[in-house]
């Protein structure tokens, strides 16, 4: 009896011992924390940085896996070459690639324009819409706004830049809408009567081989660069000699303050030497047919995106480095003063050239750089 009431009380120190030792955490709860540490340290990270790092995934990811991908391209083009189907006809078509690059217009110029509708209904209600930020004008409204209140503040004036901005609704120019009944017939007619005479891209595609990613990348970069060359010097002549700045290009400079509509709003002349320009770069450097029709939808993006009239941080403005992209931060300051900025795409030939802002404290500097201070009433937005 003696024996069982010990094993009693050992095991009931057992059972109580038992109890007090700390439970050990399982594998989900590492897994939960290590999740919340990632979340926690990406929302640390700017949105320019995240599509930074997505580009550079997307750019690795092409040098990585550019067997597997070449591999798929020769069947791509087997197809586009003989199949019966719509699009690979479409392809072989005389008109596809004018008929490409208006289709791509019609999407960039018509998605900026929601962006556009979005933040100015948000504004006729009281109301601050999260794009609000990246729309240039507002922003260049507020720089000028914030440096009133500042020389106020000066002169023993209590005020807060940030907490005194008044949510003004934004004067905006009217939309380009007559663009689908001027500029888009005078783009179309010529290279549609240029097709019918003289019908060749069928044999022209029968000849090529399938594309590789090397070289669809090489093409599309090289046509960009040759065409946004060849757009400076006319640009520069442009602004430089007053007949042809009166005659030729005052139409585009009409509105100083940019919408995405202004890309199309073009002199005769000025469309017939910009399509040329892209005719020259894409014959000269004997672009694949596949790497054309790339280049007609990043071109179109790149020309609305000058003219969009906001900076959304994955334009290429941003997320390409050392300011090397010009974007529409620079280009809409061309627009508003007249002067600088004479390339579309980069930047390398005005900035040899001094076609640059200085970095004298302005706001001239202020609304060509990434806008750092943003209003408390923006900040809250709905």
């Amino acid at each position: 009896s003696l024996r069982s009431t010990s094993d009693k009380k050992n095991s009931g120190i057992k059972a109580s011992t038992v109890g007090l030792v700390p439970s050990v955490p399982g594998i989900g709860f590492h897994v939960r924390n290590s999740l919340r540490g990632i979340n926690l340290k990406l929302s640390e990270i700017s949105e320019v940085a995240m599509w930074r790092m997505a580009a550079a995934t997307f750019i690795s990811s092409l040098v990585l896996f550019h067997r597997s991908i070449d591999s798929r391209l020769v069947i791509l083009w087997n197809w586009l070459q003989n199949s019966q189907d719509l699009l690979p006809r479409m392809f072989r078509h005389d008109h596809w690639e004018w008929m490409l690059a208006v289709s791509a217009f019609l999407v960039w110029i018509h998605g900026f324009w929601f962006a556009d509708k979005a933040v100015s209904r948000a504004a006729n209600q009281g109301k601050v819409h999260p794009w609000r930020k990246f729309r240039l004008q507002d922003r260049y409204e507020y720089q000028k706004l914030r440096r009133e209140l500042q020389n106020r503040s000066q002169n023993d004036e209590e005020v807060d830049p940030d907490t005194q901005a008044p949510l003004v609704v934004t004067k905006q120019t009217e939309w380009n809408w007559k663009a689908w009944i001027c500029e888009l017939p005078v783009y179309m007619l010529p290279l549609f009567l240029i097709d019918k005479l003289f019908p060749r891209r069928a044999a022209k595609i029968a000849r090529w081989a399938a594309p590789t990613t090397f070289q669809i990348c090489r093409d599309v970069t090289a046509a960009l660069m040759v065409y946004d060359f060849l757009f400076f010097c006319n640009h520069f002549l442009m602004h430089k000699i007053p007949f042809f700045y009166n005659t030729l290009h005052k139409k585009h400079h009409i509105n100083k303050e940019c919408r995405a509509a202004e890309v199309v709003r073009l002199s005769m002349v000025e469309e017939v030497v910009e399509v040329g320009f892209s005719i020259i770069a894409l014959n000269n450097l004997k672009c694949h047919p596949v790497a054309r029709s790339i280049y007609n939808c990043i071109i179109t993006f790149l020309l609305t995106e000058l003219h969009c009239g906001f900076d959304f941080p994955w334009t290429p403005q941003n997320v390409v480095p050392f300011g090397f992209a010009t974007g529409s931060r620079r280009h809409h300051y061309h627009h508003r003063f007249g002067r600088h900025y004479y390339q579309k795409f980069f930047c390398h030939v005005d900035r040899l050239f001094g076609f640059m802002q200085k970095k004298d404290g302005s706001i001239l500097e202020e609304s060509v750089e990434p806008f750092e201070n943003i209003p408390a009433s923006w900040a809250k937005t709905t």
